[in-house]
C-alpha cells in the first residue's frame, strides 16, 4: 500500500492560512538576519516553471496582515521585525547581508532559498498643513498605512505546499 498526498484548491481562505514568517539569513561576517512575520499570508499565484534537469523554484510573497485589534489600537505596531546578531567581523563590509537563507512557516523549515528574494515595508504617509507652511512640519506626518512583504524564491517541496499557497487543502489517503 502506498500513501498519496492530494492537493486542490479549496476555493475560500482559512483562518489556518494566516501563519507565522520567518526568514533566517547571515552576513558575510557570519552573524544572523531573522525577518519575521507575526501572521501573513501569500497573496502571490501558485506559479511553477519546469525545466529539464533543473529544480522548480517559485515565488512566495508573503504579506504580513494586522488583526482587527491592531487596527483598533490608537497606535498600532507595524506588523514585522527585522533582527540581527553581530558576527565575528564588526566591520562595514561584516554587515553586508547575504540572499542565501531558510523559510520558516509556523516554526517548521519548509524550503530553502534560491535567486535570494526581497523585504520591503510600504508606507502610506499623509502631511498635516496649515495655512504658511514651508514644506513637512515636525510632529504633523502620520503613518496612515503600511504593507510588509517578504517575496522569496524558493526551492519548492511538494509536501508543504499548503502551507506555501492559502485555500489549498491537503488529503492523505493509501492506495
Amino acid at each position: 500500500m502506498a500513501t498519496m498526498t492530494t492537493f486542490a484548491g479549496s476555493g475560500a481562505i482559512a483562518a489556518a492560512d494566516y501563519r507565522a514568517i520567518k526568514w533566517t539569513g547571515k552576513t558575510k561576517g557570519g552573524g544572523s538576519v531573522v525577518i519575521e512575520f507575526t501572521k501573513a499570508i501569500n497573496m502571490g499565484n501558485i506559479d511553477w516553471t519546469f525545466a529539464e534537469k533543473d529544480d522548480t523554484v517559485a515565488q512566495v510573497v508573503f504579506t504580513s496582515v494586522y488583526t482587527n485589534k491592531d487596527v483598533m489600537a490608537s497606535s498600532p505596531a507595524e506588523a514585522w521585525t527585522v533582527k540581527f546578531t553581530p558576527g565575528s567581523t564588526d566591520s562595514a563590509s561584516g554587515n553586508i547581508m547575504l540572499g542565501a537563507g531558510v523559510l520558516s512557516i509556523d516554526s517548521t523549515d519548509v524550503a530553502l532559498t534560491r535567486g535570494g528574494g526581497s523585504f520591503s515595508v510600504e508606507r502610506e504617509f499623509r502631511e498635516i498643513n496649515a495655512d504658511g507652511d514651508r514644506g513637512p512640519v515636525e510632529d504633523r506626518i502620520v503613518i496612515d498605512g503600511s504593507r510588509a512583504t517578504l517575496t522569496l524564491n524558493a526551492l519548492t517541496f511538494i509536501k508543504d505546499m499548503n502551507k506555501l499557497y492559502p485555500a489549498v487543502t491537503a488529503t492523505t489517503s493509501t492506495t
